[in-house]
């Protein structure tokens, strides 16, 4: 497939200057194509072609067949229509493609309604100046595929609904940005490969992505999405997921299913900053051991997830914003799971979670890093605060929160500030886990001495709070000196 590609973009590309000059001719460029394709080792056949008033250019009963069988795709006609130009392409409603990867043979329908390509990328005098745009849309486009006989593929298949797609490549000022929407995302598959198996089906809402990025020139000017010079963005909305899967690896069964909220993806590189946002409303999931596992199922679900990072790579010469913001909300085990550990229920099922929200000041110099030099030259803090951190798990938490500047003048780093800590439910907790024979005598006792030591007791009980300040003279806990 490597090769047909390479063939196609190679003729249709480097070749234009020399039949571009006869504007709208459809026919001399895509015998160039097909040509160029044969050269490479590609065979093609068709029944007849036919050329239209219009300049279109028409093939029935389309074979293609890339070299050392990698895959063959037939059709029952094709159709290309020049207007200026642009040329649309149409197709029949069904392709057969078959071949090998990887000396594994493979089928499958493409089944479309109403699909459409257009693109000015073939019939044009000045590709290396003007923008290159390509869409296409369809009322259906499936993938149906597999041999429900066959020892290693027995289905494929992808519904996407109704899609749409756009792209534009400048080749003047070296970018690209585009789009794809579908109705749907339904997927299932099932296989045998080296003796492992997979058999999945999954739906999936709406899909929504876009992009737009810089194209670097080499990987030399790919570090210019470090330094600020170039930037880059994906983002992408899905909706609501559900899936049931079996599996069965190196003789380990097991059966899975769960369903999740929509969700939100963010990648952004800009002015050297990097954002990293997920979104999720949650998800359920109910994991079955096969025979022979001496395990409960297994049940997991959490409410809420979200993750937001944002890192200023390319802030060498002065101080930027960093921020961490994590949650995992509501997130709760079955009691199937919970029954192994702990039978009398003795340990509170309340559900867990993690909030971690914490800003930064900070100066990077991503291009050292990736320079290969000392990654403590290449990263200096200038302040920290600590909104929130928590954990809460098993009837008890840990919740942190202070600030603190930074004196870089050393050789390390020292802050100046101060540490909120309140410990609630830790010594129980730790006592059921003596009782249950999973935590150490010796180990709990440790770890009451330590809250003892740099804890006082709080308003409520099993309650330990300290305050740990950060001074030029050293660093105290509750006003007392602890270095």
């Amino acid at each position: 497939m490597k090769k047909l590609v390479t063939a196609f973009t190679s003729v249709a590309f480097l070749g234009s200057a020399s039949y571009a000059l006869a504007q709208n001719q459809l026919e001399t460029t895509l015998d160039l194509v097909v040509r160029g394709m044969m050269d490479d080792g590609a065979e093609i056949s068709y029944d007849e072609r036919v050329i239209g008033a219009d300049g279109s250019v028409e093939y029935t009963d389309l074979v293609i067949a890339a070299p050392d069988e990698e895959f063959t795709m037939s059709m029952d006609w094709l159709k290309g229509v020049p207007s200026g130009s642009d040329v649309t392409f149409t197709v029949s409603d069904t392709i057969d493609v078959t071949g090998r990867e990887e000396g594994i043979e493979f089928s499958f329908e493409i089944q479309s309604s109403a699909f459409e390509l257009t693109t000015n990328g073939l019939l044009r005098e000045a590709m290396s100046t003007e923008d290159v745009t390509v869409t296409f849309s369809a009322d259906k486009f499936i993938v149906d595929g597999g041999d429900p006989d066959s020892d290693v593929l027995r289905k494929i298949f992808v519904d996407l609904g109704a899609i749409d797609f756009d792209l534009l490549v400048s080749t003047e000022e070296m970018f690209v940005k585009g789009g794809f929407d579908s109705e749907k995302m339904d997927v299932a598959y099932d296989y045998t490969i080296e003796g492992d198996s997979q058999d999945v089906e999954q739906t999936t809402g709406a899909t929504i992505v876009s992009f737009e990025f810089d194209i670097p020139e080499d990987e030399e000017d790919a570090l210019g999405y470090l330094d600020g010079s170039k930037s880059g963005i994906i983002e992408m909305e899905s909706g609501a997921s559900e899936f049931v899967m079996t599996m069965d690896t190196d003789g380990i069964a097991l059966g899975m299913e769960g369903a999740s909220g929509a969700g939100t993806f963010l990648l952004e590189v800009v002015d050297g900053n990097i954002t990293y946002d997920v979104n999720a409303d949650g998800f359920d999931m109910l994991v079955t051991p096969g025979p022979g596992l001496p395990i409960p199922p297994v049940e997991v679900a959490m409410g809420e997830m979200a993750m937001k990072l944002i890192v200023p790579a390319g802030a060498a010469d002065a101080p930027a914003e960093m921020i961490i913001d994590i949650l995992f909300a509501d997130l709760v085990v079955g009691e199937g799971l919970w029954s192994m550990i702990d039978p009398g229920q003795t340990i509170s099922r309340d559900p867990a979670q993690l909030d971690i929200d914490i800003e930064a000041l900070v100066q990077l110099d991503a291009m050292a890093a990736a320079a290969g030099e000392d990654p403590a030259s290449a990263a200096t803090i200038h302040s920290l605060d600590i909104n929130q951190v928590l954990l809460s798990l098993a009837g008890a938490s840990i919740q942190m929160d202070g600030a603190a500047t930074f004196d870089n003048s050393g050789p390390i780093p020292m802050p100046l500030g101060s540490l909120n800590i309140d410990l609630r439910g830790i010594s129980t907790l730790s006592n059921q886990l003596v009782a249950l024979g999973l935590l150490d005598q010796m180990q709990a006792g440790m770890a009451m001495g330590m809250m003892m030591a740099f804890g006082k007791p709080g308003d409520e009980a099993d309650q330990f709070i300290s305050e740990i300040t950060f001074t030029e003279d050293g660093i105290m806990a509750n006003g007392q000196s602890i270095r």
